[in-house]
């Protein structure tokens, strides 16, 4: 058994991969998706605000229907291109719905995932501010995981971050691994108007310097 366990944690650091995501013993836990999800109405430009053990200050999600193939584009350090999402640089995974009942439970595959498909769960999500991923692959005599919280803008309210962050308790995730995303640090973070957004507790003043809020 003792072998079986060294042999198991030297896997895992095998395909860690600079991925965001903690390990477990067993199965995926089940966490459920939102009901009668619209992968349309969640497609485009996400902004990270917390992700599991996070390696960049700065992620980006975009969602894409193309052709009755769905897809997500990773990219870390800054944002997509949503005129032409996929040459932007990044990480693109295929989406597929596992179950027509719950289409917000789904798998997806990265190219560069060597183990193949992992379970893909939009868990929260209001479409037009907010949304919350929850990411699962087994993995020999246990499974990775990660879970991500998005805003359509690069900041979200402490009362939505915390309402994603609850709704992961309920099903008995431990998010102590959730890591703040500074989105001051993204290139050319855009809203409606072009205008770039701090976060609620940073601020820059006029040489460009951040500087912390009072309250």
């Amino acid at each position: 058994m003792q072998i079986h366990v060294l042999f198991f944690i030297a896997f895992l650091n095998l395909v860690r991969m600079n991925r965001a995501d903690d390990y477990g013993w067993g199965e995926c836990p089940k966490v459920n998706p939102v009901s009668n999800f619209d992968f349309n109405k969640f497609s485009g430009l996400w902004y990270v605000i917390q992700k599991f053990d996070l390696s960049s200050p700065c992620w980006t999600y975009y969602f894409v229907n193309q052709n009755g193939i769905r897809k997500v584009i990773q990219n870390q350090n800054q944002t997509i291109n949503e005129r032409e999402p996929e040459k932007t640089p990044g990480n693109i995974g295929t989406l597929e719905i596992v179950n027509a009942t719950e289409p917000g439970f789904m798998s997806v595959r990265f190219s560069d995932n060597i183990l193949g498909k992992a379970d893909y769960t939009v868990y929260f999500t209001d479409y037009e501010n907010y949304g919350a991923i929850f990411r699962c692959q087994k993995v020999l005599f246990g499974h990775r995981r990660s879970a991500t919280i998005l805003s359509r803008q690069p900041y979200l309210t402490p009362s939505l971050r915390n309402q994603a962050r609850a709704k992961l308790i309920s099903f008995d995730i431990d998010i102590s691994s959730f890591k703040s995303v500074d989105p001051i640090f993204c290139k050319n973070p855009r809203g409606p108007a072009g205008e770039t957004f701090p976060d609620e507790t940073t601020r820059r003043n006029g040489f460009g310097q951040r500087t912390e809020q009072r309250t």
